[in-house]
């Protein structure tokens, strides 16, 4: 695990996430902080057919390798939503790319379709944390989080948005697209505690030393975790705006620690 990060607290995390349909394709893009990537889903209108991403930005050196994982949903048909997640077990995949991915079968019918999604939790401040998340430019959820649990609103007070999440999100947002929307804006609250810590200088933090469970994502799983190396200026800092988000600027190169 990294060190404290002396600048916890006095910034946020921001994450976009944008798909757009065509006929036989999905395109999916998003970038935060951590990671960036852009995805494609091809399909012939009832099953999947290829499937490619484009790893821009991530953490370690192992990452792109999840990409031969995702590609195993191609054939299954896009409403068969279980045998999907099925085939994208977290410890086998990266969780990031398996969300665009189930994202992009969920919409692949809805031609003409876009969306984007703007997410900001801010760091901890006096034990709370904001986090809120925009639908092309609506707000749509803001959540005050206290120790994990939800705090405010009222309505989903207690409610926890770590571990045991979707298991009460999937009771309360009834329609698709609410329940879309807390997904996306749980996954970022998870990914924004990354903030809490610095992992400088990248090579004396590989992912062994982290100590994640091994079903956390592929980087983390045995195989890959004894390998992966932490990427040199993959961490960017959008705690003044999102304006930069999805222009995939890489401005230090991603060159392996060594």
């Amino acid at each position: 695990m990294g060190q404290p990060n002396p600048n916890y607290g006095t910034g946020a995390f921001r994450r976009r996430l944008r798909w757009w349909t065509a006929e036989g394709r999905v395109d999916v893009e998003l970038e935060d902080s951590n990671h960036g990537f852009r995805l494609s889903l091809h399909h012939d209108g009832q099953r999947i057919t290829d499937v490619t991403v484009d790893p821009v930005r991530y953490p370690f050196t192992t990452c792109p390798e999840a990409v031969r994982s995702v590609e195993r949903i191609v054939g299954i048909g896009l409403g068969d939503a279980v045998k999907l997640r099925e085939r994208l077990p977290g410890g086998e995949n990266c969780t990031h790319m398996a969300d665009m991915a189930l994202i992009a079968a969920a919409h692949a019918r809805h031609l003409g379709m876009e969306r984007r999604y703007d997410m900001t939790i801010t760091d901890e401040r006096d034990g709370v944390t904001q986090a809120r998340i925009e639908c092309d430019g609506e707000a749509l959820f803001e959540w005050w989080v206290r120790a994990n649990a939800i705090e405010s609103p009222v309505a989903l007070a207690g409610r926890p948005v770590m571990r045991g999440f979707y298991a009460w999100a999937v009771q309360t947002f009834v329609d698709e697209k609410s329940l879309e929307a807390a997904q996306a804006l749980q996954r970022g609250f998870f990914v924004a505690q990354a903030r809490r810590y610095s992992y400088l200088p990248v090579e004396r933090h590989p992912a062994i030393t982290d100590g994640m469970p091994r079903t956390s994502c592929y980087s983390y799983n045995t195989g890959a975790v004894e390998r992966a190396l932490r990427i040199r200026g993959s961490v960017r800092d959008y705690s003044d705006s999102a304006e930069g988000l999805l222009s995939f600027v890489i401005n230090e190169p991603a060159a392996v620690n060594a």
